[in-house]
């Protein structure tokens, strides 16, 4: 289904008639790699989770999706979080993401033969994930008439196994986040930043440089106001102790919107002065 702003507004403000037509959607990317995804079970939350919000769609890869079926990802517990705290508000969550992705993968220019030259099979598979978010985009909002509030980014697991990515990925973080503010027509998108936290040896791989990876993470809301760099330490994990189980990404979710919500409120408070 291709989703308009008028479509938006026919088909989340049809039972909420109270509601003004003429506010656009609150429209936010989730992207990353596997633990935005999602790892989590659809069948194991509990039925405070399962019924979705009457104001809340997602779009997945360009489609939209029942909201708690199958592989769950943040978007749940995040739904319902943002769903409460403006439940006069459309709220559209366009996610992508690509498990075992690198930030090379998701960069604006594809460096193909990086990519080759460090062996990285999953981006090998996957190809441009950055192209493919745009196209899946414009095929959800064909009339060009939706830009996106937030990007929440879930990533860096596969960047903390290699050397010279770790060192880059502050820099690749940026330019992605640069390139979807230009690319989208929204300079002002504000940017949730969940940090990686792998151990340094799993039962699946090592990630020797995660700190370097979480250090990025964490010095790009010095150098760009309208990002914030959440904690993901605590939330329980599957046996791999990789991937968030379905316990920990519901937590995951409630992080993002305690986040997002703030960096939205002082959007609301400047146009009110």
């Amino acid at each position: 289904m291709k989703l308009t702003l008028a479509l938006l507004t026919a088909l989340l403000l049809a039972p909420l008639a109270h509601l003004h037509a003429a506010e656009p959607p609150l429209v936010l990317i989730l992207s990353g790699q596997s633990n935005m995804a999602g790892y989590g079970k659809a069948g194991e939350l509990s039925d405070k989770w399962r019924t979705p919000p009457p104001n809340v769609t997602l779009i997945h890869w360009g489609r939209t999706q029942a909201l708690a079926k199958g592989s769950i990802g943040p978007e749940v517990t995040l739904a319902h979080a943002l769903a409460r705290a403006m439940p006069g508000r459309q709220i559209v969550l366009f996610k992508a993401a690509h498990g075992g992705t690198s930030q090379l993968a998701w960069q604006r220019e594809l460096d193909q033969a990086r990519i080759d030259r460090l062996k990285l099979s999953h981006d090998q598979r996957v190809g441009h994930a950055y192209a493919q978010l745009i196209a899946a985009w414009k095929k959800a909002f064909p009339a060009g008439d939706i830009k996106p509030a937030a990007l929440l980014w879930m990533q860096g697991e596969s960047d903390a196994r290699v050397s010279e990515l770790a060192k880059d990925y502050e820099q690749h973080l940026a330019r992605l986040m640069a390139a979807l503010r230009r690319d989208l027509g929204a300079p002002q998108m504000k940017a949730v930043i969940a940090e990686i936290n792998p151990a340094k040896v799993t039962p699946v791989s090592p990630f020797p440089f995660v700190d370097e990876v979480r250090a990025a993470q964490r010095a790009i809301p010095g150098k760009d106001p309208l990002a914030v760099c959440i904690s993901t330490d605590g939330l329980t994990k599957a046996q791999d102790q990789v991937h968030y189980d379905t316990a920990g990404l519901q937590g995951l979710g409630l992080r993002f919107a305690e986040a997002l919500l703030p960096l939205l409120a002082k959007d609301t408070r400047g146009q009110r002065q």
